[in-house]
């Protein structure tokens, strides 16, 4: 099915957000850690292994139940000034950060929230290896709030303060490394309610209005990884699907589309296998290393060689399938690999691949024979050294979950838009009091404090620069998620110049000389971009010289505007000089208008708008 005739109305796509944003605070949310996240070499590592143990209810969750079975062992970087005993795990935690909570108090009134009178700290069941301790500390800081969007009030449930988790390094083999100095960070976790009857680039729209709101405290942090999209995804006849870790918000709409079209596939492959009777695979994994031996696939060589064993399982119907796109970019097999892959197994290989590829022409044609398949089946093949067959018996079982119908599932985003399974969804249990830390009290006097000081909503901001600068939505857009926003502001408040010059500047030129030139943007200062602007507004250049006097000004930091457009004969040219050179090149013989305009241009580019160049050059020609 093309996404392109997908109707997310008739599928009654339901959504729903919850966005993770770092504050910009001084110390970390229960020690007194900088949150700086620039040390790179650890002063020690140490290693962990982590078990599930039953909530305060009795019961075991079963994302952490998922967890165990994948056996990996953790070990966690340490750092001077950026981790301590909290962090590890080996001291209680220490009070809780004033001025992240009162940080996450204006976002949750800037969201419409009502604030509790008593902030209750809760432990999250967390042992995918990202908190140290199995779990990460929470706090519910504003309930019931809304968001309004074209009209409607979006549901805000809940804003939460709570611990970051630590950033994973590397995984390989069962052994994942983590840097200890994100964990603990301050940030706010926002929920949404559902979202119904929104395209995909809306519910993106949505998120970046939320994550506009966190920014107008400009205490928030900012570059990639400071804040991450997570997004709950379900259509009509399906189940809910939560994918974590979106950090890109332009990928967002990209990845809700991508999940539906997956969704979708899974549903037409169900369908098309009950027509084939398949209803359940009930062939059991089968160890083939003996039939291997020969293999000439380096690949199955290096299993057997290194103690591993090669299961073989035998999906009945199913040839064909696996090599079918279930979204852009992605097939079953991938999909089943990628679920293999999480339990530290690099993938599988299956009959409807390219088998010259992996050289396993032969092989394929020997199991045929010893597994007694017949044309219409498929046989996938994978390599564990761990807990033998456990992994092919979890795999038999996952695709009998897809045969059985849609199944509630974690799962991570990609960088090309696809996702990939993670874990089972967690349930209500992995939640429980947190007994270091007591209640606080919430105050009527600080919450109608920080009322007063509440800074300008970015929905607001975003409004007023397309309404007051004239900036269009996509240029309006860039600059409130710039590094810029501040000096832009000061600059168009104080300088009589196009603000929309002063902001493709800031989101464009400047980006595009780092990126495709290498310049080295980060020696100009605020003085240079300040006289930069100061003179356009007062026209002695134009903007065509902007480029490159950014550029030159970034090779020579110690020098001046002046000093620059000096060097780089830069200065505006006034009418008469154009005129001149016009009339010299006009004169020429056999010359087309466009040529006319490039000779020009050669001449006298950076000290004099284009269009002013076309302008004469045609009321000349004409002439």
């Amino acid at each position: 099915m093309s996404q392109e005739k997908i109707n997310y109305k008739k599928l009654k796509l339901k959504c729903g957000l919850e966005l993770h944003q770092q504050l910009d605070t001084k110390h970390k949310l229960f020690c007194n850690c900088s949150t700086a996240m620039r040390e790179k070499e650890p002063i020690k590592i140490i290693t962990r292994k982590m078990h599930p143990v039953s909530s305060e209810l009795g019961e075991i969750d079963i994302a952490a139940q998922y967890e165990y079975l994948r056996n990996r062992t953790f070990f966690y970087q340490l750092f001077k000034s950026e981790t301590c005993l909290v962090e590890t795990d080996c001291e209680p935690p220490h009070e809780l950060n004033q001025e992240a909570l009162e940080i996450a108090f204006q976002i949750a009134l800037l969201l419409n929230c009502k604030i509790p009178d008593e902030i209750h700290i809760m432990r999250k069941t967390l042992i995918d290896g990202s908190a140290i301790s199995g779990f990460q500390r929470t706090a519910v800081i504003g309930l019931n709030g809304f968001l309004r969007y074209k009209g409607r009030k979006i549901e805000i449930t809940h804003v939460n303060l709570e611990e970051d988790a630590a950033a994973i390094v590397s995984e390989e083999n069962g052994n994942v490394t983590y840097r200890l100095n994100r964990l603990g960070v301050p940030l706010v976790e926002i929920g949404t309610g559902l979202l119904i009857g929104f395209s995909p680039d809306e519910i993106e729209d949505i998120a970046f209005n939320i994550g506009m709101i966190c920014r107008s405290t400009e205490d928030v942090k900012r570059g990639l990884g400071s804040i991450r999209q997570d997004v709950n995804v379900s259509i009509k006849k399906s189940e809910r699907v939560e994918i974590k870790g979106v950090q890109e918000l332009g990928l967002l709409s990209k990845i809700i589309e991508n999940e539906v079209q997956r969704q979708l596939s899974l549903a037409e492959i169900r369908n098309e296998l009950r027509k084939r009777k398949i209803r359940k695979i009930i062939s059991k994994p089968v160890d083939v290393n003996s039939l291997l031996q020969d293999t000439k696939s380096k690949i199955l060589q290096n299993i057997i060689e290194n103690n591993g064993t090669i299961f073989a399982i035998r999906l009945p119907s199913f040839v064909g399938l696996l090599k079918r796109e279930i979204c852009p970019g992605k097939t079953l097999g991938r999909e089943l690999a990628d679920f293999v892959a999480s339990f530290g197994i690099k993938g599988i290989i299956h009959s409807d691949e390219d088998l010259l590829k992996y050289q396993v022409v032969d092989d394929f044609r020997k199991l045929r024979e010893f597994m007694k398949t017949n044309e219409l089946d498929a046989i996938v093949l994978i390599g564990e050294f761990k807990e033998k067959g456990k992994v092919a018996d979890l795999l038999i079982k996952k695709i009998n979950k897809i045969l059985l119908g849609p199944e509630k599932e974690t799962r991570t985003a990609n960088q090309n838009g696809t996702t990939r399974y993670t874990r089972p969804l967690p349930g209500a249990a992995r939640l429980y009091p947190e007994s270091d830390e007591p209640s606080l009290s919430v105050s009527k006097e600080l919450i109608e404090k920080i009322k007063k000081q509440l800074p300008e909503p970015w929905t607001k901001k975003l409004v007023r620069f397309k309404k007051k600068l004239k900036l269009s939505d996509e240029l309006a857009k860039q600059i409130l998620r710039s590094d810029y926003l501040d000096l832009f502001e000061r600059i168009v408040k104080t300088k009589r110049v196009d603000a929309s010059i002063v902001a493709n500047t800031f989101v464009s030129i400047i980006k595009d000389l780092e990126k495709r030139e290498n310049v080295k943007v980060e020696n100009l200062t605020d003085r240079h971009l300040i006289d930069l602007f100061e003179n356009i507004a007062k026209k002695r250049i134009v903007k065509e010289a902007i480029a490159d006097i950014l550029k030159y000004l970034a090779s020579k930091p110690e020098e001046n505007v002046s000093e620059a457009i000096s060097s780089l004969n830069l200065k505006a040219m006034k009418m008469n000089e154009l005129k001149n050179i016009v009339k010299e090149v006009v004169a020429q013989q056999g010359l087309t208008f466009d040529k006319a305009v490039g000779l020009v241009m050669a001449r006298v580019r950076g000290r004099i708008e284009a269009q002013t160049v076309i302008r004469i050059v045609r009321k000349m020609f004409r002439g």
